[in-house]
């Protein structure tokens, strides 16, 4: 609660089942990503290979999972997420409920002739790279979103961690 009796809303509910709901957009999100499980980046190619393997698997119990666009991968995107390891404080870019891949382009589903966007949680850029270039990684997606919801900005104030004063 914060200092109005209002209940801050949790934007990332962990599943406990290797999924995160994020309660603001609608989407479920693989709580994992391919580098972390596999030791390698991976393609573009790899990376729709291995969205198809965790559809046979039925991560979650859902097979419905995709690479996400350009919009979804950036909402998960924090511009200051402070964390403490180790008695040392550290910037992370996405909420900590995630496993983190720092520095590593996230595959998205945009493609165009021989190349596909990446995103990278370090700078919060996009970038386009060859699609057979093993240069990525992937956190699956899953269901859909409104993507005007991720402009507007009047849902800032439903998850602020600090209320304002």
């Amino acid at each position: 609660m914060n200092n109005n009796n209002t209940t801050i809303k949790k934007r990332f509910v962990d599943n406990n089942n290797r999924t995160i709901t994020d309660s603001f957009t609608g989407l479920m999100w693989q709580e994992g990503y391919a580098y972390r499980e596999t030791g390698n980046y991976i393609s573009w190619y790899d990376a729709n290979n291995y969205v198809e393997k965790l559809n046979k698997q039925k991560l979650g119990e859902y097979c419905d999972w995709r690479l996400p666009n350009k919009l979804e991968i950036q909402s998960l995107y924090e511009v200051v997420h402070p964390f403490l390891s180790r008695g040392k404080t550290f910037i992370l870019h996405i909420d900590p409920v995630f496993e983190f891949g720092y520095g590593s382009c996230f595959w998205t589903s945009r493609a165009k002739l021989s190349a596909a966007l990446g995103f990278e949680f370090d700078a919060g850029d996009t970038h386009w790279y060859p699609q057979g270039s093993a240069s990525g990684t992937v956190r699956a997606v899953r269901l859909n979103s409104d993507p005007s919801i991720l402009i507007e900005t009047r849902w800032i104030e439903q998850f602020k961690d600090i209320p304002e004063k």
